[in-house]
């Protein structure tokens, strides 16, 4: 799964099926730590753990980045309205500006900038969340509608009476940034096994044991750490173990920028317009829904079908074109829909659960892709140490029944729904 492109080449991102990407190596029969799912976070979690020298075996039931690390929209920011969100995010940040450097491998990051806007009603909200980012050394900046224009030409700028511009912030490819890490750990010494699907965890007098793998026997191990996504709440649950995780049905459209439209665009969230978008490549613009809509809760965790309709598309491009007017004219190209893993705050689960020796990544609403990096760390010491690393603390699996979820430090607006992005 690792695509060493060059900058210059244009690499518009596409879920694809990659079969054969990975070598098959023979299953070991033991492990430190065994991994169970291949996308972003898995294997990130399974390169940190390598490079700390523990054998560890990443299993994945299709190959790596097949689940939602592959239909993910990759942004990479640190517009977040928590201390928690915006911590872990800046340092997966910087991670992505040197991911060749820490790995070997190209992600692909491209450096776009982000921009979003608030109005009159809102702006007390928008600069409590300005203070915040700038407690938290984010180097955003707060501009005019007029300095703006300077920046994003074909903005729609009519009700915006300010804005926020990260000039850091951009996208990355997300499969080549799971084989990339996927590839990093395999090169330090870990396995990284495709098409090996985890069936159950062994345990044995209330602790861990090892894995069973279809087809393939068991994997013994005293230290397991679910990160597949969608599948981790059904692997959990035989363990006793009950994540509150709904499963949400997230659809991107790909749009081709009309001729005339001038530059390339930044990152933007329209909180207003319930959109995300961000350039795919030279030519497209990537866009999706921006909140959470509860009427698409789905209950299987695999999707049977994730194309999007065509009046899905065209909803999106009209949402766009409310801020983009050119964007009226975009040629649709395609497009696709995953599954977000959603937790009543839409923070993740990032603990040690059930049985001695279970860990579990879960629940990351949308915010997984960019934050893979620094929670693949976090969660790599709190394997090894057996210490909950102290970062982790406002994420452990007790806060809902402690009524101690994650609360916004900054929200903005005041009012809005859980987000996807």
């Amino acid at each position: 799964m690792c695509t060493n492109k060059s900058p210059a080449t244009e690499s518009a991102i596409r879920p694809q099926p990659l079969q054969g990407t990975m070598a098959g190596p023979a299953m070991p029969r033991s492990a430190d730590v065994v991994v169970v799912g291949g996308g972003c976070m898995g294997a990130s979690i399974g390169f940190h753990l390598a490079g700390r020298g523990v054998r560890v075996v990443v299993l994945d039931k299709g190959h790596v980045a097949s689940g939602a690390t592959g239909h993910s929209g990759a942004l990479v920011r640190q517009h977040y309205e928590t201390r928690i969100g915006i911590r872990l995010a800046s340092r997966s940040l910087a991670f992505f500006q040197r991911f060749e450097k820490e790995t070997g491998f190209q992600c692909d990051f491209r450096t776009t900038g982000f921009l979003s806007g608030t109005r009159e009603k809102d702006l007390a909200a928008f600069e409590a969340l300005l203070k915040l980012l700038r407690d938290e050394d984010v180097p955003m900046k707060q501009l005019a509608p007029s300095e703006a224009k300077g920046i994003e030409p074909e903005l729609g700028l009519s009700d915006y009476v300010a804005l926020v511009y990260d000039a850091a912030s951009g996208y990355a490819d997300p499969i080549a940034t799971a084989a990339g890490f996927a590839s990093a750990c395999t090169a330090a010494g870990g396995a990284v096994l495709e098409d090996r699907a985890a069936t159950s965890v062994v345990t044995r007098a209330g602790r861990v044991v090892g894995v069973k793998v279809r087809g393939s026997g068991t994997i013994a191990s005293e230290r397991v750490v679910l990160a597949a996504g969608s599948w981790t709440p059904k692997l959990a649950a035989p363990l006793g173990v009950r994540l509150p995780v709904s499963l949400v049905r997230g659809e991107i459209a790909i749009l081709r920028r009309p001729v005339g439209f001038v530059g390339t665009p930044k990152i933007h969230f329209d909180f207003y317009g319930d959109t995300y978008s961000r350039p795919d490549g030279d030519k497209d613009t990537l866009v999706g829904y921006f909140n959470t809509d509860v009427r698409k809760t789905i209950r299987d965790p695999e999707l049977k079908d994730d194309s999007v309709s065509t009046k899905t598309v065209r909803d999106l491009r009209r949402r766009l074109a409310r801020r983009f007017p050119k964007m009226a004219r975009a040629q649709p190209r395609g497009g696709w829909a995953g599954i977000y893993d959603v937790t009543p705050d839409s923070y993740p689960i990032l603990d040690r659960v059930g049985p001695r020796g279970l860990f579990v990544a879960a629940g990351f609403s949308g915010h997984g892709f960019k934050l893979s990096p620094e929670v693949g760390r976090l969660m790599a010491e709190y394997v090894v140490a057996g210490k909950r690393p102290k970062e982790l603390n406002p994420l452990r699996a007790s806060r809902f029944e402690e009524k101690q979820p994650v609360r916004l430090d900054a929200p903005f607006p005041a009012r809005r729904p859980a987000r996807l992005a």
